[in-house]
């Protein structure tokens, strides 16, 4: 996938790939439903980013699946995302944020920490 899609330092989320914050594989169909380690199944993002895609999953179901779609889309043209898709994303993210701002984990610490924040930097 790297070599297709050519990340040149960001993942899809627009999270800066780093040595501590390296790129993962998400499947877009899970592997429990099916899905399997291809690249027409994934999307590259980092930890940062594969923690926060599955916070928004437990959270806000229809965008995780709508994050899911821009992936899919992002494979069929196999090319890294397009400046209108990043945006997509990010209006997704910035959205996800506002409606759960205030949102507490099983612990009572805030759900949307700092580091999901920082894209794009």
């Amino acid at each position: 996938m790297i070599k297709i899609y050519k990340p040149l330092g960001r993942d899809w989320l627009n999270y800066k790939v780093t040595q501590s914050n390296p790129l993962t594989f998400h499947h877009i169909v899970k592997r429990e439903n099916g899905g399997k380690e291809e690249i027409t199944n994934g999307a590259l993002v980092t930890e940062t980013g594969h923690q926060y895609l599955h916070i928004i999953e437990g959270r806000e179901k229809e965008t995780y699946l709508l994050l899911n779609k821009v992936f899919k889309i992002i494979n069929e043209q196999q090319a890294a995302p397009t400046e209108q898709q990043r945006v997509l994303i990010e209006y997704l993210l910035r959205d996800f944020e506002a409606a759960h701002k205030n949102d507490k984990n099983s612990k009572g610490k805030t759900l949307i920490r700092y580091k999901y924040l920082k894209r794009g930097e």
